[in-house]
């Protein structure tokens, strides 16, 4: 029986943060899991920010590239994945984070150590203090699969000989 798991993975809807997933994804084959992809963002300063242009960044963040992206995992890993699809935060409290993986149902969240995240908008939380203080399992390393030991191939040429 396989276990389901409910993953959070905080994204800046790179081509980078893709190919990060993709290697968590592809040496995790213990799972089928759903990934959750994450972004936090500000609270509007100002009413012109809450009926401007501005008033929804989790919609402008969004990419085509970053869709077809999704789907080409989703479909090269169907065994892996269950779904995968994007959930938003507006805030900064570290219990209002607490309260989204709370609603969300999230197992563990998976945030390398070396992972970087570019400021797609200016409203944009980098979540990692929310992260640090997550009341579930956070992995930190990008899983690599075990390196099978190779066998050594011994050839024996044999020599012919022609004998007159």
């Amino acid at each position: 029986m396989m276990i389901m798991k409910n993953i959070l993975f905080p994204t800046d809807f790179s081509n980078q943060s893709l190919s990060v997933l993709e290697l968590y994804i592809k040496n995790n084959s213990t799972y089928k899991n759903t990934i959750v992809l994450f972004a936090a963002f500000e609270m509007p300063d100002s009413e012109q920010d809450v009926i401007g242009l501005d008033n929804k960044p989790h919609l402008q963040v969004m990419n085509e590239e970053f869709r077809k992206g999704c789907k080409r995992l989703k479909e090269k890993y169907a065994e892996k994945i269950g779904n995968i699809y994007y959930k938003y935060m507006y805030g900064n409290t570290h219990k209002l984070f607490k309260n989204h993986l709370e609603f969300n149902e999230i197992d563990e969240v998976f945030f390398p150590e070396a992972y970087t995240l570019i400021q797609p908008h200016q409203r944009f939380i980098n979540p990692s203090s929310f992260i640090n203080a997550a009341p579930v399992k956070v992995i930190r390393e990008v899983p690599v699969a075990p390196v099978a030991k190779t066998k050594q191939v011994v050839s024996q040429k044999k020599e012919l000989s022609a004998s007159y």
